[in-house]
């Protein structure tokens, strides 16, 4: 009988080896990095970072926290305030593949507990598709995470159609994560740019992956949303009807709702009753497990919120998809 194996498709990491890089000055004046009490933080051209949590760099800890948790194998992502879409064109190409060699690194040392996620210089399409297959050709990345917007722009920005090609031409999810949220002006108390706009921005994005004809012109794109996808699942009726009503985007070939089967959703949302919701809209078959580690926004007990909500035979099938949407990581030594 087959053994039902866990996998957490939402954590960040930061390889010791890229901080070492940063500190060599191989990305001055660009990045630069200076330490604190608390841990390094990093300058880039248009701010400074927060301070990185040591675990960010701790597979000791983080295995550690893994077994704690019960999950198998645990697919790292970058830091996002580590995205450097502010980064001259002529260094990002190479401050990603840096951040890609060192979670490759870090797959490396235990490749049955760790697959990871490619980062890209997304600001340029196509070197964020160059970047992408280097990732899963020469280092065995199974996908790539990407935040929210570019600097603002959304995400059916037509310079990115390169990335687009090459992320289906590679059969590699995409991974959305909230970035420099929308509205942050008035989301500046209570943590609420968090608690708040990080779901919102999520929901936008996706939004405009589908009102942009993104997932009509690329139909083998996978993408998978944070945060349970924000309030996406809520809103698409929302969507649908006011599309109909003002005559938006007209050419789509189905209703906004007809999309939610284009995007799977973590099941990072804290409240059983949301999380029921959620698997209610979108379907058992279209969640996977997330732990946003190593932050403090970390949901308790993943997986036992999830079968005492869903029931084991839901967890069984989540568990199921994680690894679909996660082929690559039978582990193969890269090409360096």
């Amino acid at each position: 009988m087959e053994t039902t194996e866990f996998r957490d498709l939402h954590a960040h990491y930061l390889a010791p080896a890229t901080i070492a890089r940063i500190r060599a000055g191989d990305f001055a004046p660009a990045v630069s990095v200076s330490d604190e009490e608390s841990g390094p933080r990093f300058t880039f051209p248009t701010g400074t970072t927060r301070t990185m949590q040591p675990a960010m760099a701790d597979l000791d800890d983080r295995l550690r926290h893994l077994d704690e948790c019960g999950i198998d194998v645990q697919v790292l992502s970058t830091w996002i305030d580590m995205f450097g879409y502010d980064l001259p064109e002529e260094l990002a190409a190479d401050f990603h593949r840096s951040i890609n060699e060192g979670m490759a690194e870090a797959v490396s040392s235990r490749p049955d507990r760790f697959g990871f996620f490619a980062s890209v210089p997304l600001p340029w399409g196509d070197a964020a598709a160059d970047v992408l297959e280097d990732a899963v050709t020469r280092l065995g990345a199974v996908g790539s995470m990407i935040g929210t917007n570019i600097n603002g722009r959304y995400l059916d920005d037509e310079r990115l159609t390169p990335f687009w090609q090459a992320s289906e031409r590679l059969d590699a999810p995409v991974e959305l994560h909230p970035v420099n949220v929308a509205a942050v002006d008035r989301l500046r108390t209570h943590e609420f740019a968090n608690f708040l706009g990080n779901p919102f921005d999520t929901t936008i994005a996706a939004s405009s992956l589908i009102f942009g004809g993104v997932l009509d012109r690329h139909p083998a794109l996978r993408f998978v949303l944070v945060h349970g996808g924000g309030y996406l699942p809520y809103a698409v009726g929302r969507l649908s009807h006011g599309r109909a009503a003002r005559g938006v985007a007209p050419d789509l070939l189905r209703r906004p709702e007809e999309y939610l089967d284009r995007f799977f959703f973590d099941t990072v949302v804290y409240s059983p009753a949301v999380l029921s919701a959620l698997a209610s809209i979108v379907g058992v078959g279209r969640l996977v497990l997330g732990t946003d580690y190593p932050f403090d926004m970390e949901p308790p007990a993943v997986r036992s919120m999830v079968a005492e909500t869903l029931g084991e035979d839901a967890l069984a099938s989540i568990a199921g998809t994680a690894r679909s949407l996660s082929c690559r990581l039978e582990y193969v030594e890269p090409h360096r």
